[in-house]
């Protein structure tokens, strides 16, 4: 605005000054006219007497070569009898302006201009006393010639005010804006300004206060949108039409491996998939599409799909699933359901076999209650099995009306041990514990199965004379639970999977000794609800310690009771919501 002031001023001076001079030129030039004029008057007048009285010798006497002023003696019929500056013959001059106002009134004047020669000459004629005609004229510069050599004395006239002329515009422009630049944009009326611009002030005021809340609107908005996206399990990517990024979340920026540097900058430079790159292509008509894809071990689902207003494709949005447990839960699920046919068909098969046998009488009546002890045994070993198949259920499902108590750890392992005590005398294996006594918030029905099931594998897989032992430890932050055999031990190569549904060190000493291959599924699922953890460390010929570990802070937030959760937002809000963040963008 300064430079536009300051330009206005400038050139107004320039344009005044150059007009002001050519009004001085043309006024200089109509002066000095009016001079020369008057001096061809008076010089004709003095000539004119002289003559009158001495004839035309004092007109040739009055004449001189070097004189500016040329004289004509002029007969009344227009011949010319004496000219100062010419011996030749000249034409008749009674048609002249000048002679024919001075036949017709005594005096005449008159100018003449000479375009080839860029001059003016002035005439004048004045009547004697015999009749004829005394003409005196002089030659001088024309305007445009008079202008030419002055032009020096114009430029630097010129030169001298246009400096003025700048330095005054500049002056004058920054007084003007000076009080314009001490306007506050945020409280425009409070500023001291010219009152002619009072209404734009006021208007700018009521401009900036609807920008004011918009502006609060939009970042209440944006706020409400990162608090929801920052507190998603998924990836959240949102992209503008040329896929570069507007906002990630933090889940997707460490499923990607960046850092904030990333906004501006194009997805594709974090994704090359080729899925990806078709995707952003706003020409397409596809408005959804997904793909799987792998990073670090993991598996990831995308899922892509166009953000449109008015039929233009004004972004994109990108949800990232982390469906690696997923995966990996619908391949255990098919194993489960495999091996669970398997378990469950094996008892069936030879309760049916026994049954079939008895119906077709081909068993005798001594081997009666032989047949009838195996169906009892494998009826108990199919409850068993279904009962561990329930509770491991249970325990996946994530126990949520379980109730949190506190659990003396030494009375369940003493009751715990009042059921297994006929079985570790027939095996000849000695129970015992050993450290203080511990009470702690938990589920008591998950902490005996939990103890149950590995002093039973420890006394299922100990050697006579050997011993199963519970050690308890409390520590400042976390308590722990270990079970020592004397057994015999499991190699390397199964501790990976020891845990694992199903699955067997020795098939056949399991089913000698009526194990579903639940329990230790059973035992790790029990410590991962408590927010546990758990280890095993064997030696072969040796024997087995399951080391438990219980923080305890995780066990007060699982016992503390629970407060209501927040409904999740439903597709249409979080669509409102991206919505709102690309028109905020």
């Amino acid at each position: 605005m300064n430079r536009k002031i300051f330009r206005a001023i400038f050139f107004s001076i320039l344009v005044s000054l150059i007009l002001a001079l050519g009004a001085v030129l043309f006024i200089a030039h109509e002066a000095i006219s009016g001079i020369e004029q008057d001096r061809l008057g008076r010089i004709n007048a003095v000539i004119s007497s002289g003559y009158n009285h001495l004839g035309i010798d004092f007109i040739k006497q009055s004449s001189n070569e070097e004189s500016l002023y040329r004289i004509t003696l002029i007969d009344p019929d227009g011949k010319v009898i004496y000219d100062s500056k010419s011996d030749e013959p000249l034409d008749n001059h009674q048609d002249r302006t000048e002679v024919v106002q001075a036949l017709a009134q005594g005096t005449g004047s008159a100018e003449r201009y000479s375009d080839t020669l860029n001059t003016q000459t002035y005439y004048y004629a004045r009547i004697l006393n015999d009749g004829r005609i005394l003409r005196v004229s002089i030659t001088t510069d024309n305007m445009l010639m008079f202008t030419v050599r002055l032009t020096a004395y114009f430029a630097l006239i010129l030169a001298v005010f246009g400096a003025l002329a700048l330095f005054t515009s500049s002056k004058i422009s920054d007084a003007i804006v000076e009080p314009l630049n001490r306007i506050d944009l945020n409280h425009p009326l409070l500023s001291d300004c010219y009152e002619e611009i009072r209404p734009f002030l006021s208007e700018i005021d009521k401009k900036q206060r609807q920008l004011d809340r918009q502006m609060q609107l939009m970042r209440s908005k944006n706020e409400e949108f990162l608090t929801i996206t920052k507190s998603m399990a998924e990836g959240l990517v949102l992209l503008n039409r040329d896929g570069i990024i507007l906002t990630i979340n933090k889940t997707a920026k460490k499923i990607f491996n960046i850092t904030d540097d990333c906004i501006g900058k194009s997805f594709m430079a974090i994704e090359r998939g080729e899925q990806a790159r078709e995707f952003f292509n706003p020409q397409s008509k596809v408005t959804k599409r997904s793909c799987t894809i792998e990073k670090d071990g993991r598996d990831y689902h995308l899922r892509f799909s166009q953000i449109r207003v008015d039929g233009n494709v004004l972004g994109y949005a990108l949800i990232i699933l982390d469906v690696t447990e997923t995966k990996r839960a619908e391949e255990q699920r098919q194993e489960f359901t495999a091996n669970v046919s398997h378990e469950l068909k094996t008892p069936l098969q030879s309760i049916i076999g026994s049954a079939e046998l008895i119906e077709s009488g081909i068993v005798k009546p001594a081997d009666l209650t032989l047949f009838a002890g195996r169906i009892r045994k494998q009826g108990v070993r199919l409850i068993s099995l279904i009962e561990d198949i329930i509770f491991l259920s249970s325990l996946d499902e994530g126990s949520g009306n379980a109730i949190f108590e506190p659990v003396a750890l030494n009375k369940v392992v003493n009751e715990v041990f009042e059921v297994l005590t006929p079985k570790a005398q027939e095996r000849e294996v000695t129970l015992k514990t050993e450290g203080p006594a511990l009470v702690i918030p938990a589920v008591y029905r998950y902490i005996y199965e939990m103890i149950y099931n590995l002093c039973d594998n420890a006394i299922n897989y100990n050697r006579p004379q050997g011993s199963v032992t519970v050690h308890f430890e409390e520590h400042e932050n976390k308590l722990i639970i270990a079970v020592i055999d004397t057994g015999i031990g499991i190699a390397k190569e199964h501790i990976s999977r020891i845990f694992e549904r199903f699955y067997r060190v020795d098939k056949s000493h399991s089913r000698q000794t009526g194990g579903t291959g639940l329990g230790l599924s059973i035992v790790k699922r029990t410590v991962l609800f408590h927010h546990g953890k758990i280890k095993l460390k064997s030696e072969v010929g040796v024997g087995s310690t399951f080391k438990i570990t219980l923080y305890k802070k995780e066990l007060a937030k699982l016992s503390a009771p629970k407060e209501p959760t927040r409904e999740p937002n439903s597709p249409a809000q979080i669509e409102a919501h991206k919505a709102a963040f690309f028109n905020s963008h």
